[in-house]
């Protein structure tokens, strides 16, 4: 009988492709976290929670939004236990709520990746376009030159075996997380503007303003968490491993996020950070940093927003391409894409394709002329819809999973209870998200209809799918949500 490690490690076979990869703890939560992007979620995405959202009361949104996403990973780590699959949000999902959904799922989860690689990759080009013309004081090329040199770039870390990858995340993460921390300190040691304000936890601030927006954005603020879980087959010692990264991720972005926001309203004072965001809210946060950490910091601060923008696409792109391996493992996709190197054990063709289907897909936006800062708008937020609504989804198939499943060995009440309250907490969001589409992504009128039946469109376009399988091909059906009927 081969051993559990040796069949990690082993080179896959072409019935049954496996990965492989000799990820530990802290590898995989600083790969999964590399890609919220910390560095540009302070810069770019607080001071606009703050101007769009609850204002003051941000801090406690960010908190809130951790505490529903750690429901969510309750239930999503009890479940990960008895159903040991690489699958993601795609095969829990189908594990719960049936291989229809599930197949639906599978097809939302791989788009709102690749819609996460696209809008980071206009997000590094316009940072580094700002480096070569602020800094160095070169030319103002077109940002698409400068994302097409990232592109490359994480084409090629994507073909290798995730561990190479994930060291430079943990490099990145790491000089994104000092720069945040000495912020942080400096804050505090000064004790802001006027002290250190305690306003952002009165109720009449946290319930002020626009509360789903704020929750909007917060709920971005921890996409990819579930990513603990597609890398199953790449970690050490999956058993442990997942379950410790998965709340250490959740854990450690919702302190980061509500201290650096409450810190950085702090910074200005409660009442005049209203101001300063409103006047600009994209410099707000870089004149804060010059303010109390220093020129160094400040210029420090335009390379990492770089430098974060990067790993959050690298991050993205092996997401990508690991729901795309696992779609042609169950013989959805084109079954060359599940193909494992034989030396670096990665999903290189499932890689190079979401490089080429990136390509394409940025070549329109190139074409169209569209504003920079549109883009990057415009699809995160159609990410942080569409992961809203696999949120939604995949807590209610935890907790249909493990009432089908429960045995006398373990206690599921907290698990499915948790799964439960997520589910309720999450629809209210989803339905405020939909009124509120315009706002999160920007898009007015007939574009933001189109998003909408886009996003609604792929996940039935997958259910359709399943139900053809189920009547025509009941082995492809079979396997759908890496289900293995013969094993």
């Amino acid at each position: 009988m081969v051993s559990p490690e040796l069949s990690r490690t082993a080179i896959p076979t072409a019935a049954k492709p496996r990965l492989g990869g000799n990820m530990g703890v802290i590898s995989l939560i600083f790969t999964v976290m590399a890609f919220s992007a910390p560095a540009v979620a302070f810069m770019g995405f607080i001071p606009v929670a703050i101007l769009m959202g609850n204002g003051v009361g941000t801090p406690v949104a960010f908190l809130v939004c951790g505490v529903v996403v750690g429901l969510v990973a309750v239930g999503l780590t009890t479940m990960a236990r008895r159903l040991p699959n690489p699958g993601g949000f795609y095969a829990f999902i189908s594990a719960g709520l049936g291989k229809t959904v599930g197949l639906g799922a599978g097809f939302a989860a791989i788009i709102i990746y690749y819609v996460a690689c696209m809008s980071t990759y206009a997000l590094g080009g316009i940072a580094m376009k700002s480096i070569i013309v602020d800094l160095f004081h070169g030319p103002a090329l077109p940002w698409w030159i400068f994302a097409l040199g990232i592109w490359v770039i994480v084409g090629v870390l994507g073909y290798f075996k995730i561990d190479l990858s994930a060291k430079v995340l943990t490099v990145l993460l790491g000089l994104e997380l000092l720069l945040m921390a000495a912020y942080d300190v400096s804050v505090l040691l000064r004790g802001g503007a006027d002290g250190l304000s305690l306003d952002s936890f009165y109720p009449s601030n946290i319930f002020s303003g626009s509360v789903a927006i704020a929750f909007m954005f917060g709920i971005g603020l921890y996409g990819g968490f579930e990513a603990t879980i597609i890398f199953r087959d790449e970690v050490r010692t999956p058993e442990r491993t997942i379950p410790r990264a998965t709340y250490a991720v959740v854990a450690l972005l919702a302190i980061m996020y509500g201290l650096t926001a409450w810190l950085f309203i702090s910074a200005y004072g409660p009442v005049a950070v209203l101001d300063v965001v409103n006047a600009d809210p994209t410099a707000a946060a870089t004149a804060s940093i010059k303010e109390y950490t220093g020129q160094f910091a400040f210029t420090a601060s335009t390379v990492l927003l770089l430098t974060s923008a990067f790993a959050s696409t690298l991050a993205a792109h092996a997401f990508a391409a690991r729901y795309a391996f696992n779609l042609s493992a169950d013989g959805i996709l084109h079954q060359s894409l599940s193909r494992v190197h034989k030396t670096h054990l990665s999903p290189h063709r499932a890689s190079l394709a979401v490089s080429a289907a990136t390509f394409v897909g940025l070549v329109p936006l190139v074409l169209a002329q569209i504003p920079d800062g549109i883009v990057y708008g415009r699809l995160s937020g159609v990410y942080t819809y569409t992961f809203l609504l696999l949120l939604a989804l995949v807590a209610l198939a935890v907790a249909i999973y493990l009432v089908r499943h429960r045995d006398t060995e373990a206690s599921i009440a907290k698990p499915v209870a948790a799964s439960v309250l997520a589910f309720v907490i999450l629809c209210i969001a989803l339905y405020l998200a939909t009124v509120n589409f315009e706002l999160i992504t920007g898009a007015t009128g007939i574009v933001s209809i189109v998003l909408l039946l886009l996003i609604y469109g792929l996940v039935v376009a997958g259910m359709v799918m399943a139900s053809i399988y189920r009547r025509r091909r009941p082995e492809v059906y079979a396997r759908i949500g890496r289900d293995d009927p013969d094993a």
